[in-house]
């Protein structure tokens, strides 16, 4: 039977594993003969001569060198897969009167829909002074004119608008009560939160919209999205939010205490169990890892198995930006730590619109951010990771503290990040029973005078863990940095894979009967079993129809076992066919492991097909 042009295709197609450079018509058969076994017909390594290369890089000097399976983060600012990496977070601590949602976006996506330029800085296209995206978080802008913009969600929920400084915006949905009371005010004497102005006598006058009447929360503060509490963009597509939703919603309530309350009821799910147990206190299987509820929940009632969210694969080369939502009454003391967040800022970075609400966002990029850091130190903060946690250490001068401890290898000390408890629980087995390491996790100040609210910590310098942690109050709060803490892993590195493409001439009539190959390939010094290449060769390795051939995505593979001089000769002649090609699959080992294929000889031996 004849394959089907347009199933092979479709076969193909269909395989995340094989990319077809071209689709090549097949060659004229040639005369079988002996030839030469040991005739390398393996040119130089090109990416033409390759129809896969999954987690396989082609360097210059024309090698084959395995992508490291592990992440190294070199700063949360700019989070970024090297390769595909299948990845899961896990709740770990939460100590904070706020309630918390996080999620996480894709620089692309928001490329996509203009909010964000090539140099990943925030765009204000209808150039009313306010960011594009911060306006579409809080639906901000005027429901007509030339700032007007679409509506991110279904409807509004209220329709008070005001105009500040020339222009006209929207009351935001998430800044307003229940009956959607107007709460605009105008040249209000406020304190000027950039750095070294914060006593009285440099208070500005600046305007502000939101309402501070917190109480029970019904409808208020809600832009009726699929989730009340969390702004619609940062939702994923849903009809709740007119699909116009581009978040991933890992956990939607950090919550973990002693009660089931949420912040003045407006977490974005229940509080459901008073137990305090490194367990966020709902259903999370209940989601999925986008934030969808499932029609199907694999594992109903609170568990352990609610400690940790799938997101799947993330793409490598894609930013990944992570985002915290967090609900608490909305203070501007910079006394007490807090400010509001700003919206617009002049040439001079000083705010001329505040936002007034209990609902915040900080983004791990934080540039993004819409509070300002009224201190203006950097680094904002400096911890000692392996360090336990205490309240009385003296942060801004902890080489004379006691209660600091000093940084592996230096005289250095630092105040502690993690409590006792959570630094414990880290050691057991679902974290990968991690213990931290003595040294310092730093959150550097963006440059920009906003307030950094995210910094992520790597637990080792050979680890597949990172600990990603907030401060949760705009303004920074306390500054510890420890209110949710999450780990992230990569629990299943993808194996390395390389396929040649066919390396001998299409000739129907012959089949071939041996095969020579010889390897050239190293392997990092830290690597340690079960790192492992193993090659093998095919006969069959395209499928070919009317002149067309794709490759095969399945032929017969014939295992190669290399002697001591790493040469191997093979009988393939039990499985006949004419289009030899070799593969090697890399196996990751448990670190960061690399290998090198350097050169690859092959040559075969054909006669005439059998009658």
């Amino acid at each position: 039977m004849h394959p089907n042009p347009s199933r092979l295709l479709a076969l193909v197609a269909g395989s995340a594993l094989f990319v077809i450079p071209s689709l090549r018509p097949a060659q004229a058969a040639d005369t079988c003969g002996p030839g030469d076994l040991y005739e390398d017909v393996q040119p130089a390594f090109t990416a033409a001569g390759f129809d896969q290369l999954q987690q396989v890089t082609l360097t210059p000097q024309k090698t084959l060198r395995s992508v490291n399976p592990f992440w190294t983060p070199t700063s949360v600012d700019s989070i970024v897969f090297p390769s595909d990496q299948n990845v899961t977070i896990s709740f770990v601590y939460e100590s904070a009167g706020a309630s918390h949602a996080l999620g996480y976006l894709y620089v692309s996506d928001l490329q996509a829909r203009g909010y964000v330029n090539a140099q990943g800085d925030l765009v204000d296209g209808n150039g009313n002074g306010i960011a594009d995206l911060h306006e579409d978080l809080y639906n901000l802008a005027p429901p007509s004119g030339a700032q007007a913009r679409p509506y991110i969600g279904v409807s509004p929920r209220c329709s008070q608008t005001f105009t500040s400084r020339g222009f006209t915006y929207r009351q935001p949905d998430l800044a307003l009560n229940s009956t959607c009371a107007s709460a605009f005010l105008t040249n209000r004497d406020m304190t000027d939160a950039r750095p070294g102005r914060t006593s009285s006598a440099y208070n500005i006058i600046v305007d502000v919209v939101g309402s501070t009447q917190l109480g029970a929360a019904g409808t208020s503060y809600s832009d009726n999205g699929l989730f009340t509490r969390i702004p619609n963009l940062l939702e994923p597509a849903h009809a709740s939010n007119n699909n116009m939703g581009i978040g991933h919603l890992a956990f939607l309530l950090a919550d973990d205490d002693s009660d089931r309350e949420t912040y003045q009821g407006l977490g974005a799910v229940a509080d459901a169990t008073e137990v305090n147990d490194g367990v966020p206190d709902y259903d999370v299987s209940a989601y999925d890892g986008h934030g969808r509820p499932r029609a199907f929940n694999p594992d109903p009632g609170i568990t352990t198995y609610d400690r940790t969210v799938d997101l799947g694969v993330i793409p490598g080369g894609q930013e990944v930006v992570f985002f915290l939502v967090s609900a608490f009454e909305p203070i501007h003391n910079t006394d007490a730590g807090m400010v509001h967040p700003c919206l617009r800022r002049d040439a001079d970075l000083k705010c001329t619109l505040h936002l007034r609400t209990p609902i915040n966002v900080f983004f791990s990029k934080a540039k993004w951010n819409l509070d300002q850091d009224f201190m203006g130190q950097n680094p904002v903060v400096s911890r000692n990771m392996g360090c336990d946690y205490d309240e009385a250490c003296n942060r801004t001068n902890p080489n004379s503290s006691p209660r600091a401890c000093t940084l592996a290898g230096t005289s250095q000390k630092l105040c502690g990040w993690l409590d006792s408890g959570t630094r414990t629980r880290m050691g057991t087995l679902p974290y990968g029973n991690t213990t931290l390491p003595m040294a310092a996790t730093t959150v550097a100040a963006p440059g920009n005078l906003v307030m950094p609210h995210a910094v992520l910590g790597n637990v080792g310098p050979a680890s597949d863990r990172w600990l990603l942690a907030f401060e949760d109050l705009p303004g920074g709060g306390d500054r510890d940095f420890n209110d949710v803490v999450f780990m992230l892993r990569n629990q299943a590195p993808t194996a390395g894979r390389v396929r040649s493409t066919v390396l001998s001439p299409a000739a129907p009539s012959c089949a071939i009967q041996q095969v020579y190959i010889h390897k050239d390939d190293a392997q990092d010094p830290t690597c340690a079993p079960p790192v492992a290449i193993h090659y093998a060769v095919a006969t069959d390795c395209r499928l070919c129809l009317a002149g067309t051939c794709i490759p095969n995505p399945t032929p017969t593979w014939h295992p190669v076992t290399f002697d001591w001089n790493r040469d191997a000769v093979l009988d393939v002649s039990g499985t006949p066919g004419h289009q030899l090609c070799w593969k090697a699959d890399l196996t990751a080992g448990n670190g960061p492991c690399q290998a090198t294929i350097n050169n690859v000889d092959i040559g075969y031996e054909s006669g005439p097909v059998n009658p």
